[in-house]
């Protein structure tokens, strides 16, 4: 009897030892169901992860106009991001927004569920990190640094010419906003080599210009952030104002797809600015 207990409290400790090592190995595996209830967090899901494993996106990843991956998400089940939908799905990892649906995250963290909420991406060294962050999560470091790579390669070809000089450029959103050091688009306007009118007033990330300041400003390129949204709005109607549509600027409107999300395909906005810029007139900058 002496020797049945001592041995009995080895195979015990074994078991659980075992049941611990188990528990380890399986949330160190790569999450066979994925569900994403971000746009931002849909690309990456569906740029990185096997498509098999991924479970649910977001309503707003089949929106073409919004999701630059809405081809590819096309018949995977979508979800709105509640809590009861999600846990119906029994995720193994969920990809969540910076800050966003904070009522769904909670609740999931608090039964247990891995929840990753990404970064807010506001220059091309966060959006490397995030990268490489999901790539790693899903399995898949390969391909994240594919991504990079390639965002890259774009990147040092829009820079490769920038002049001393740089033009001027104006970021005109809805409502007379504007956006400056700190902000995603001011780091696509950097890269593709303009200077930022917003910068030059010392406005942060998010600041307010009045028509009176921009038409002083006289920049060389007037940048319509949301220019192809679909959707009627009374915010918008600044951009028909006739000191806007009369201006010596060049007018560009950008798809809100390829700048609403930072990701590796912002390098493509960062493309087009810049091939506008090499189709300005040289010159002293105003």
């Amino acid at each position: 009897m002496r020797i049945g207990r001592p041995l009995t409290a080895f195979v015990l400790a074994m078991v659980f030892s075992q049941a611990v090592i188990a528990k380890r190995c399986v949330a160190a595996e790569t999450p066979r169901r994925i569900v994403s209830i971000h746009l931002c967090a849909d690309q990456l899901a569906l740029a990185l992860a096997d498509r098999e494993r991924i479970v649910s996106l977001s309503y707003l990843s089949t929106d073409p106009s919004r999701s630059h991956m809405a081809e590819a998400a096309k018949g995977i089940r979508l979800n709105t991001g509640t809590a009861e939908e999600i846990v119906a799905l029994r995720p193994g990892l969920v990809l969540a927004g910076f800050k966003s649906a904070r009522t769904t995250v909670a609740s999931l963290r608090v039964l247990g569920y891995n929840v990753v909420e990404l970064a807010f991406a506001t220059d091309f060294d966060v959006i490397r990190a995030q990268i490489r962050r999901i790539a790693r999560l899903v399995g898949r470091p390969k391909r994240g640094e594919s991504l990079i790579a390639g965002m890259d390669r774009r990147l040092k070809f829009a820079a490769a010419d920038i002049p001393g000089n740089r033009p001027l450029a104006a970021i005109y959103q809805p409502m007379g906003f504007t956006s400056g050091r700190g902000s995603l688009e001011h780091a696509l306007l950097a890269a593709a080599g303009f200077e930022n009118l917003a910068v030059r007033l010392k406005m942060g990330a998010l600041g307010h210009l009045p028509l009176e300041t921009l038409v002083t400003a006289r920049p060389d390129l007037l940048v319509n952030w949301l220019g192809n949204d679909p959707s009627p709005s009374l915010s918008r109607a600044g951009y028909t104002h006739p000191a806007l549509a009369g201006g010596s600027w060049k007018v560009v409107s950008l798809p809100n797809k390829f700048w609403a999300c930072g990701a590796w395909y912002s390098a493509l906005a960062v493309e087009r600015l810049a091939v506008v810029r090499r189709s300005l007139d040289k010159g002293t900058p105003r």
